[in-house]
């Protein structure tokens, strides 16, 4: 699980940086080095994700709102 931590933090912290290099002077070929490789990135995030992540203990239908403990209401529908 700390891997997948880290490896979320290390994308991060390359998109604020890529977003950042236009106005801390980098140049352009650099630039567009960082866009063309910025799929990657996130590519290799969400493999880490899905691959090493730990899935929730509840499933949608027990509780949509994973940040908070609310509880679906059922609608019995008879009509």
């Amino acid at each position: 699980m700390k891997t997948v931590g880290v490896v979320i933090i290390l994308a991060t912290l390359y998109a604020i940086f890529f977003q950042l290099s236009p106005y801390i002077g980098i140049p352009e070929k650099i630039i567009v080095v960082l866009f063309i490789l910025s799929p990657f990135v996130v590519i290799y995030m969400v493999y880490v994700v899905l691959k090493y992540g730990k899935p929730p203990g509840k499933t949608f239908d027990e509780r949509f709102y994973e940040d908070y403990d609310h509880t679906r209401i059922r609608e019995e529908s008879g009509a």
